[in-house]
């Protein structure tokens, strides 16, 4: 085999576009393969950690240190092994410009693809929030995580769900869960009932002053409802100008995605600054 030495530098780069990719141009093909894995199995214990303790600030500060220093870690060790050989390297079979590219296609894109899709089906998917419908709860910027585990796809009364909307399921909505099965749903003058009862909803806003009669439609008012079996009837807390199941019906419980957790990041696009304060916060 030809002798060409390793670069440092240029393992690190690689390390960066895959795990381990370093250290097989550097010819450690094995200690890769067992950082690789390191990774794989952070990125699962990390969206098992988040699904199962709702993740706060200190939560998610704790998560990203350990991301840097793991990558810090994986780099400074490709370029280590790769100065090893700085001066002499006997190339091996798979020091080939293809077998990098496999490396990267079988790993990278293959192993990581499907581990990430899975977490995303079955444990905890993050959300961007485009509307204003959910303010001030959920600020248009905000980006939310929302837990799928099967109870998480089993929302109770207060609880806000992500779902794919019912007359457009490519289409998925973020609204609170008012009301399930069995339920009879009412508004009057804005107010709302939920089995004759009004309902306390401090996180609720009305920024409209009209009131608008039932003969027009049923924002304000609403003839009584009942929610049937497998079924949720869900309202925007910005009431005012959500379009919710007060003009398309009830959620088919078939729908639901998950339930809203916590926001982990957020933006104002307005005044073009990160809301620190909502960084963590627990959605309620």
């Amino acid at each position: 085999m030809p002798d060409k030495p390793r670069k440092p530098w240029l393992a690190g780069v690689l390390t960066l576009v895959t795990r381990g990719l370093g250290h097989l141009y550097a010819g450690y093909p094995v200690r890769g393969l067992i950082l690789f894995g390191i990774e794989q199995f952070l990125v699962f214990a990390f969206a098992v950690a988040a699904s199962i303790y709702t993740p706060d600030r200190y939560l998610l500060v704790l998560l990203v240190i350990i991301s840097l220093a793991f990558n810090v870690l994986c780099i400074v060790d490709a370029v280590d092994m790769a100065r090893t050989h700085k001066d002499h390297y006997e190339t091996a079979r798979y020091n080939r410009w293809f077998a990098y590219v496999g490396y990267v296609l079988v790993l990278s894109a293959g192993v990581s693809t499907v581990l990430s899709g899975a977490i995303k089906s079955y444990l905890i998917q993050a959300y961007h929030i485009p509307a204003a419908s959910m303010e001030d709860t959920l600020l248009i910027g905000d980006h939310i995580l929302v837990d799928q585990r099967t109870a998480a796809r089993e929302p109770k009364r207060g609880d806000l769900v992500v779902f794919a909307y019912p007359e457009d399921p490519s289409k998925e909505f973020v609204k609170r869960v008012v009301a399930v099965e069995g339920d009879t749903v009412e508004i009057r003058d804005k107010v709302l009932l939920v089995n004759g009862s009004s309902v306390p909803e401090p996180y609720v806003v009305h920024n409209e002053p009209t009131m608008i009669p039932a003969t027009e439609n049923p924002r304000d008012n609403l003839a009584p409802v009942i929610v049937p079996a497998g079924s949720y009837f869900t309202m925007g807390d910005n009431r005012d100008r959500s379009y919710d199941s007060r003009f398309w019906g009830f959620v088919p419980s078939e729908n639901v995605k998950g339930t809203v957790r916590s926001i982990y990041w957020s933006w104002d696009r307005t005044a073009r600054a990160v809301r620190w304060d909502r960084i963590g916060m627990k959605v309620l």
